[in-house]
């Protein structure tokens, strides 16, 4: 797999570290072993198992901005390093350094290219210490020779500056790696991960000095004075070390509340289920480690599967839950939800990053997406790969527009638009693995949902019954008659409709007939009648036409489907695939049928519910159909109405004149068709 240009600039970095501080280290061994008695050898030789003992007892430091993958360790053992400096000379305490830096990193992790970095990293530290320090007893107090016997006072001195250069070597190499991982600044990783770790280090010098001293009379002393003082200070460092995890389990805190909060206005516009973010979690990454990403990469693709439809709170609700193709302007407003997405979240102080993935999720590999075109390796490989995953799973669903397509279904998909609309790389590897992250969907199904993915609160009862302070507006009548003319023939259709309308005694007789006229009116094979109980069900409480009977009786949920999208928004739909109104077992039945068109049944602000007609002939209603059809829905909700309100319907025929009882809600139509018919 081609590495990208980040990861051959990091594999750069570790090697080149790793080599010159291994070559140091050998040299030291060489010299050790060339120009030393055999009894200083000896010597130091049995310091390496005192230090790796001290190494026993290390404190480990997460990094604070939250890269969990990387923790640094400190332990005791800079002070014997910088003590056998003092004594031996600059190479001898490299060869302790190493190998107790090497020790140290196979404590805590076996990888072996991060053990030898390790050890070639607090090689080069102990060798820019050990020279300054030699340079300052040189330049400083004019003492040349390397020993034990340099004065108490040029000692102390020389070691503050040797100190400092070793937390600044060593602080630098483990800025420039965290950078490379983490694709950031340099600066801005030192800054944020470990300017706090020099007043750790710093204490060493002192230990190393009053040792020093201490060896001046004999080992026993040195062990007297220096114990109590190594014991202090390593309870500083725990103490240090606990309240910074402290500090840290609070950001980390605050950040999951800061994504629960949104997850709660994400659901709040646009229902996610917990399995789908679970599912899309496992996908995204899987793939990233299958890829090299590191953990923040990866720690931002679970974000991101969450949080990328953020910017759909700037959406309006009809055009997120409209089913079949949106206008022109619709599709304009919905592209925004991307670049609102990534302001949102760029206020938030993410330390891994997320804002790319949202911003991104949409890009196509052709360069053909949205919001920025951009094409290729441009997009940001998060984004591509959560594109992907995101994709497969959301066509494996059953939405309220359509059927969810079988993982064959998926898998054929996203091949299919390899290349054109996802990186190919992506989809190779998600589809190889695939049988692996459903393994682990799988060890994960039933888990308590997260990040705040719960049912939305309804308001109470009594909540629904308070009316602002200053009253409640007046609603304009919604639901009104065209002033578009018709021709005689329309106009007589809508004569006969109302006609047999105002002869009906109850709703069941004002429904058939209602839908026995509507066949003489707009060309159809099924009529679908669906209305709002008084308990707040959704019913298809009439059907006529072929399959009525399979789906007189049906409830239908609020958005499910095209009447419970038209229910739901208020507004009409029409020239869509009629299964999509149904769920699978009813929608074979539909499958010859090739449109429909839905109203809804609206006065005022008083829904009644949705009249749907389904046509296996018509390819499509054309504007004049649909007009005819939405006049008719207000000739129903008006009778509706009536009846609602037990309003007495009684016209009396003149002639070729409709006229209609002076209160009844039918006469604002009887008079527009008297005017229509007698001129």
């Amino acid at each position: 797999m081609a590495r990208t240009k980040a990861e051959k600039k990091l594999l750069i970095y570790e090697t080149g570290v790793t080599v010159v501080g291994l070559c140091l280290w050998l040299a030291s061994v060489m010299f050790l072993f060339t120009s030393h008695s055999l009894r200083e050898q000896l010597v130091l030789i049995g310091f390496v198992p005192l230090i790796i003992f001290i190494g026993l007892f290390p404190n480990t430091f997460t990094l604070p901005s939250g890269l969990k993958r990387d923790k640094i360790t400190f332990t005791l053992s800079d002070a014997f390093v910088f003590l056998i400096a003092c004594s031996y000379g600059t190479l001898p305490a490299v060869f302790v350094a190493g190998a107790e830096g090497f020790v140290s990193s196979r404590r805590t992790l076996r990888r072996l290219s991060t053990n030898l970095f390790s050890a070639g990293m607090i090689s080069l530290a102990a060798a820019a210490a050990g020279m300054t320090l030699n340079a300052t007893l040189y330049y400083g107090f004019h003492e040349t020779n390397v020993g034990k016997y340099h004065s108490f006072f040029a000692v102390t001195v020389a070691l503050l500056p040797a100190t400092a250069v070793h937390v600044l070597v060593n602080v630098g190499l483990l800025s420039g790696l965290f950078a490379l991982r983490s694709k950031t600044n340099f600066f801005r990783t030192w800054k944020e991960n470990l300017s706090w770790a020099t007043p750790i280090a710093l204490p060493t010098s002192a230990v190393a000095s009053l040792a020093y001293l201490a060896l001046q009379y004999n080992w026993l002393v040195m062990i007297i004075i220096g114990a109590p003082i190594l014991i202090a200070i390593n309870f500083g460092h725990r103490q240090y070390r606990n309240n910074m995890h402290q500090r840290i389990e609070l950001l980390e805190k605050a950040h999951r509340e800061t994504i629960e909060a949104l997850a709660v206005a994400i659901n709040a516009k646009d229902a996610v289920t917990h399995e789908h973010v679970l599912r899309v979690q496992i996908y995204a990454a899987g793939v990233a480690r299958l890829m090299g990403c590191d953990d923040a990469d990866i720690e931002a693709l679970k974000a991101g599967a969450l949080l990328h439809d953020i910017g759909k709170i700037a959406v309006p609700d009809y055009i997120l839950n409209k089913p079949g193709k949106l206008t022109a302007p619709e599709f304009e407003q919905m592209k925004m939800h991307t670049i609102v997405g990534a302001k949102i979240l760029g206020r938030v102080d993410f330390h891994y990053p997320v804002v790319p993935i949202i911003r991104h999720h949409h890009e196509r590999w052709d360069g053909g997406g949205y919001p920025d075109g951009l094409k290729g390796e441009e997009i940001p490989l998060t984004a591509r790969i959560l594109t992907v995953v995101d994709c497969f799973d959301a066509l494996r669903e059953d939405r309220q527009y359509r059927r969810g397509l079988t993982r064959e279904e998926a898998v054929e998909f996203l091949l299919k638009n390899s290349g054109s609309q996802y990186d190919p790389r992506v989809v190779v590897l998600f589809i190889t693995h695939l049988p692996e992250f459903e393994g682990e969907i799988a060890a994960h199904k039933g888990t308590v949902p997260t990040f705040g993915i719960e049912p939305t609160e309804q308001l109470s009862e009594a909540a629904l019954r308070v009316a602002p302070a200053a009253g409640l507006a007046t609603t304009e009548d919604t639901v009104t008659v065209s002033e578009t003319r018709f021709s005689h023939k329309e106009l007589a259709s809508f004569y006969d409709l109302v006609q047999a309308l105002n002869t009906a005694r109850d709703r069941d007789e004002l429904l058939n007939t209602f839908a026995e006229s509507l066949s003489s009116i707009a060309s159809h094979d099924t009529c679908a009648i669906t209305l709002i109980a008084g308990s707040g069900e959704i019913v298809t409480e009439y059907a006529r036409g072929q399959h009525a009977e399979a789906i007189r009786g049906r409830e239908v949920g609020l958005g499910e489907g095209i009447t419970g999208w038209v229910i739901a928004n208020q507004k009409p739909f029409c020239n869509t695939d009629p299964r999509l109104d149904f769920p699978p077992r009813l929608a074979e039945k539909f499958q010859n049928f090739r449109t429909l068109a839905s109203f809804p049944l609206l006065k005022g602000d008083r829904l009644f519910g949705a009249l749907t007609v389904y046509s296996s002939n018509c390819l499509k209603y054309g504007e004049d159909q649909q007009r005819l059809l939405m006049e008719s829905a207000i000739i129903l909700t008006n009778a509706l109405w009536a009846i609602s309100e037990t309003v007495v319907i009684a016209p009396e025929l003149d002639s070729d004149r409709i006229l209609l009882a002076q209160n009844s809600p039918l006469a604002p139509l009887g008079t527009s068709l008297e005017s229509e018919l007698t001129h």
